[in-house]
């Protein structure tokens, strides 16, 4: 039987409201994230998650990612707090541009200044 709708959550990537992934995993827990892309690891800025309130839910956020090298990208993540792991996959999109640089609203000399 043939799945309905989109199998693999896909997001929008802004710079200015990155998406979070968010894993399951025992409550109290030091919890970090690994990445992969094409089966390689991915070398992110942070790999601790955040437990939100007490829920045995943690999340990360997107923009731990180095710049998007295309306008669409899979990744597959793996969160783990040594004895536990949960993972998934996702795919970010960026709608300006194919190098994930887009203007932030945070950053006014990102955009195309005219003289």
């Amino acid at each position: 039987m043939a799945l309905i709708g989109k199998s693999i959550i896909e997001f929008d990537f802004s710079p200015d409201s990155p998406p979070a992934i968010v894993g399951e995993l025992i409550t109290g827990q030091t919890v970090n994230i690994e990445l992969w892309e094409n089966g390689e690891i991915v070398s992110i800025a942070a790999s601790s998650c955040t437990e939100i309130n007490n829920t045995g839910r943690y999340t990360w956020s997107t923009s731990g990612i180095p710049t998007l090298a295309a306008t669409r990208q899979q990744f597959h993540w793996r969160m783990s707090d040594g004895s536990n792991t949960d993972e998934g996959d996702f795919v970010l999109i960026s709608h300006e541009g194919k190098d994930g640089i887009m203007p932030s609203l945070n950053d006014k000399s990102s955009y195309i200044i005219q003289n």
